[in-house]
């Protein structure tokens, strides 16, 4: 097996791992619109797991490094500072859960723009071959 079909099934199994932490996260869930939202979440990270392990599209790529870069940017504010109305509010320090899915999370995006930015390497060089000159 090639380094690259490792690296491509590995960061499959981090995928699986986002989705058992979101299933982790179903009894948190504080509205109906939480649960379905993570449930749509749970289906993208098993479909982009599916996606990675069998074939590797930059489609898949590109949408972990999207959703990857949305939940980092959703959970953020969870971690710092609040100010409603004058008020502020301190927010709970990040629970062991979320501590973790935010380090798989920047570790996905990290590796994700890295093969999508060799491949667009390759594309260039290929296109810049065909060019006529």
């Amino acid at each position: 097996m090639s380094v690259a079909v490792t690296g491509r099934r590995a960061c499959a199994v981090l995928a699986v791992g986002s989705a058992a932490l979101h299933g982790l996260s179903l009894g948190h869930a504080g509205t109906p619109a939480a649960t379905a939202l993570m449930l749509v979440m749970i289906a993208t990270c098993v479909s982009c797991a599916y996606d990675l392990w069998s074939r590797g599209t930059s489609r898949a790529w590109v949408l972990v490094a999207t959703m990857n870069v949305a939940m980092v940017a959703l959970h953020m504010p969870s971690a710092s500072h609040h100010h409603l109305s004058g008020v502020t509010v301190t927010a709970t320090p990040m629970g062991t859960a979320m501590a973790a899915a935010t380090a798989i999370a920047v570790l996905e995006v990290s590796i994700a723009v890295g093969v999508l930015y060799r491949r667009s390497r390759v594309t260039a060089r290929q296109f810049g071959a065909m060019a006529p000159g």
